[in-house]
């Protein structure tokens, strides 16, 4: 029985793709933003700072990676894009339920979700293969 441990090599293509998925996010934040600032009168829980901050760190990973160069930037991705699409689930939970008043933001959310999804499964991931 043979095991190979390893991790593919990301290529520069994957960070590129990658850092094309962070910049859909931060368009697609902005635009929710925007959907926010028209029904802010009746939605006072939509509060763009939690926006700003999210497309802060989204725009922060994304020169972090570009930084860290062709080789290192797939270990330093996975963990800050889990915690960048954790944080926008919570934020769109505030805009969901029973009751309340439309947005406009809820296509958004899923231009957004995907963008996060297809940017975590870019980096590369280890690998076991046995036989």
């Amino acid at each position: 029985m043979t095991e190979i441990h390893g991790r593919p090599r990301p290529r520069r293509d994957d960070l590129k793709l990658l850092l094309e998925d962070l910049a859909c996010a931060c368009g697609t934040l902005s635009e929710i933003m925007t959907a926010w600032r028209r029904v802010q009168s009746g939605r006072p829980e939509l509060r763009a700072d939690r926006l700003v901050r999210l497309q802060e760190h989204a725009r922060q990973l994304a020169a972090d990676l570009e930084a860290a160069g062709e080789e290192d930037w797939a270990p330093r991705a996975a963990g800050r894009l889990a915690a960048l699409a954790a944080e926008t689930a919570a934020i769109r939970a505030v805009t969901i339920g029973p009751g309340r008043i439309e947005a406009g933001d809820r296509g958004l959310w899923e231009l957004l979700t995907a963008a996060l999804r297809r940017a975590q499964a870019r980096p590369p991931v280890p690998v076991t293969v046995s036989g």
